[in-house]
C-alpha cells in the first residue's frame, strides 16, 4: 500500500480511539510499505556545512545537550503498523538481494568507467578533506576519483567500495562507487580544467600536479596502472547534506524530523558494524531530482571511505570507534588512575593484514561503539529501532559480505578472506546485540484457524538468524480493554495457542510476548494486534514493540 504524502506519524493513522487504560487499537487496512514525498517542490537552495561551526558544536554544546535531557526519543514516526519503514525518498526496501546484485551495488550493470577510456579530467576534487580530481570518461559521464591515505594505499578505497555496497544492500540511496586501475596514458586534461594556486588563484591545471599527487597517494598495481575510488556523479542539482535533528524548511516533503526516523536511528546499528565514525552532514547529500514530471529531493548517503579501517588509515588512531573525538566522559574518567583504567581499545591486537589496516572485531562491544561525533540520530536510536536495524542485517549472510568484499579488488585472496572474516565477526556480534533489545518473536502473521480460537506460529528472531538463543516466552492474550484471558504457564517456545475460550465473542486480541533470558532477566515486550474478519478468521493488523 502507498501513502500520498508522508504523515507526522504513521502510527497515528491507524489507530482508533480508545479510553486511556486500553491498549491502542489499530483499524483494519493494509500497511504501508511505501510513501509518496516525491511532490513536486520549487527548486531550494544550497545548504552549506560550515565544518568548524559542527565541530565546536560537537565537542561541547551538543554532548552536553544530550547527555543532560531528561526526556528519551519518543518512538520512530515513520514505521507502518506492523514496524516496518516504508521505502521513500530516504529508504528502499530492495528487499532479499542475491550476493551478485551486492557485488554490483547501486550501479548495476553498468561496466563502470574502466570500459570507456581515456579519461578527461576535467578540474579538482572540491570539498571533503582527501585529494582527487573529477573525471569525464569516454561517453560523458562524469566521476569523483579520490585516492588513498599516504602511507597507507588501498585501505580507505576499498573500505568506500565495500562499504557503500553493504550501505546500499541495507536499503539507502548510495552513488556508484567503485575501484578502477588506470595507465597514465589513458589520462588527458581538459583544456579548461583549473586549479587553485596557493594564494587562492584559479590557474590552469597542469598535469605535473596531477600526477604528483597520485605518485603520492594512488598505489599502482605490477603493470603500473593507478589504483583510484571512482564515484559517479549522482542524477540531480546537489543541494547540501541533510541535517540529523528537525527537518528541511525548503522541502514541503520533509514533514519527520530526521531524529525521529527509524530509517536514520537505524544508522547506529549499521554505522557501528561497518564502523561509519565519520557521520557527519557532509557525508549526506540531498538531490533534487526530476522524475515522472515532478521535481523533489531525493537523500543520500556519500563516501563510505571513512568506514571499515579507512578512517583509522588517516589518523591511526586505536580510540576510533570506541570514542568521540572529544570526548567529556573521556576527559572526566582521564584523570590520573594510576594504572586501574584500561580503555576497551588499549593493547587491540594489530590488524591482519596492511591492505585491511586496523579494521578489527577484538574488542568491539556494539552497545558501546561510537562514532566521532555525537549526533541526535545515534543518540535516539530506541530498542525498537535498533531490533528492525538488526532483522535488515540478518537479510545479509556471509555469502552476500564476501560478495562485496570482491569489490575491494585487493588481488590478494588472503586479504579478501581477512576483511569477510573480520566483517563477519562483528555482523554476529551486532545481530546478537540488536535483536535482543526487544522481545524477538517474528512470523506474528502465521495464523492458523484451530478448534474455535487459532494458533499463531511465532518464531526467534535469533534462530531465524542461525544465533544461540536462551529465550523462554512468557504470553498473555488480552481483549480489547486489557484483560488478560489467558496466559501462558509454562514458558518455552513463541508459539501460541489461543483458545476458542479466550476468542469466543470478541473481535479483538492482544498477544503479548515477554522474552525471558538465561539469566533470568526479561526484554521489553512485543505485542502483535489481531482482528476478527467479516469470514470469521483472525489476522494480524499491528505490532508495537518496547511500549509503543
Amino acid at each position: 500500500m502507498t501513502a500520498r504524502r508522508l504523515l507526522p506519524g504513521l502510527l497515528a493513522a491507524v489507530f482508533l480511539s480508545g479510553c486511556a487504560s486500553a491498549p491502542p487499537r489499530f483499524a483494519d487496512a493494509p500497511a504501508i510499505t511505501r510513501i509518496d514525498d516525491t511532490a513536486d517542490m520549487p527548486e531550494p537552495a544550497e545548504h552549506e556545512f560550515y565544518r568548524l561551526s559542527h565541530h565546536l558544536d560537537n565537542f561541547g554544546p551538543r554532548q552536553m545537550r544530550l547527555r543532560l535531557d531528561p526526556v528519551p526519543a519518543g518512538p520512530a514516526r515513520d514505521v507502518n503498523r506492523l514496524g516496518d519503514v516504508p521505502s521513500s525518498s530516504w529508504w528502499e526496501d530492495r528487499g532479499v538481494l542475491s550476493p551478485e546484485r551486492i557485488a554490483q551495488g547501486p550501479g548495476g550493470d553498468d561496466p563502470g568507467p574502466e570500459a570507456f577510456r581515456p579519461w578527461k579530467i576535467t578540474g579538482m576534487k572540491s570539498g571533503g578533506r582527501n585529494p582527487g580530481f573529477v573525471i569525464e570518461d569516454a561517453r560523458g559521464v562524469r566521476y569523483i576519483c579520490k585516492l588513498d591515505k599516504a602511507g597507507t594505499p588501498v585501505v580507505a578505497t576499498a573500505a568506500g567500495a565495500v562499504a557503500a555496497r553493504l550501505f546500499w544492500g541495507l536499503g539507502y540511496h548510495a552513488p556508484d562507487d567503485r575501484i578502477v586501475f588506470v595507465a597514465p596514458d589513458e589520462i588527458v586534461i581538459s583544456d579548461d580544467a583549473k586549479d587553485t594556486s596557493p594564494t587562492g588563484e584559479k590557474v590552469p591545471l597542469r598535469w605535473e600536479t596531477v600526477q604528483a599527487m597520485l605518485d603520492r597517494y594512488a598505489a599502482r598495481d605490477a603493470a603500473g596502472r593507478y589504483r583510484l575510488l571512482t564515484s559517479r556523479f549522482l542524477p540531480g542539482r546537489p543541494v547540501g547534506g541533510w541535517s540529523y535533528r528537525g527537518t528541511r524548511n525548503d522541502d514541503p516533503n520533509d514533514t519527520i524530523p530526521h531524529q525521529d526516523r527509524r530509517s536514520l536511528r537505524a544508522l547506529r546499528v549499521f554505522g557501528a558494524w561497518l564502523n561509519h565514525v565519520d557521520l557527519k552532514v557532509d557525508n549526506s547529500l540531498d538531490l533534487y531530482t526530476e522524475e515522472n514530471g515532478r521535481r523533489f529531493l531525493r537523500h543520500y548517503l556519500v563516501d563510505f571511505d571513512g568506514c571499515l579501517g579507512g578512517y583509522k588509515a588517516a589518523r591511526h588512531e586505536p580510540r576510533i570507534g570506541f570514542a568521540y573525538d572529544v570526548d567529556l566522559k573521556e576527559v572526566v574518567t582521564g584523570l590520573p588512575t594510576f594504572g586501574f583504567l584500561v580503555r576497551p581499545y588499549e593493547d587491540l591486537p594489530r590488524g591482519k593484514s596492511p591492505l585491511v589496516g586496523g579494521f578489527g572485531s577484538e574488542g568491539y562491544d556494539p552497545a558501546k561503539w561510537k562514532a566521532n561525533y555525537l549526533n541526535d540520530i545515534l543518540f535516539a536510536c530506541r530498542p525498537a529501532d535498533a531490533y528492525w536495524a538488526g532483522r535488515r542485517m540478518t537479510r545479509l549472510g556471509p555469502e552476500h559480505v564476501r560478495a562485496a568484499v570482491t569489490a575491494a579488488r585487493y588481488g590478494d585472496p588472503a586479504a579478501d578472506a581477512i576483511l569477510a572474516q573480520v566483517l563477519m565477526e562483528r555482523w554476529e556480534k551486532t545481530v546478537d546485540w540488536a535483536l535482543r533489545q526487544v522481545t524477538p518473536v517474528e512470523s506474528l502473521d502465521r495464523i492458523a484457524p484451530e478448534a474455535g480460537g487459532f494458533r499463531v506460529d511465532a518464531t526467534d528472531a535469533l534462530v531465524d538468524a542461525h544465533r544461540p538463543s536462551d529465550l523462554r516466552y512468557r504470553i498473555e492474550v488480552r481483549d480489547e480493554d486489557g484483560k488478560i484471558v489467558k496466559e501462558s504457564t509454562d514458558p518455552g517456545a513463541p508459539g501460541i495457542d489461543v483458545p476458542a475460550s479466550a476468542a469466543e465473542g470478541r473481535g479483538y486480541l492482544v498477544v503479548r510476548w515477554t522474552a525471558e533470558t538465561g539469566d533470568g532477566g526479561a526484554l521489553p515486550r512485543t505485542d502483535a494486534h489481531y482482528l476478527r474478519a467479516a469470514d470469521g478468521d483472525w489476522k494480524l493488523v499491528g505490532v508495537l514493540r518496547d511500549g509503543e
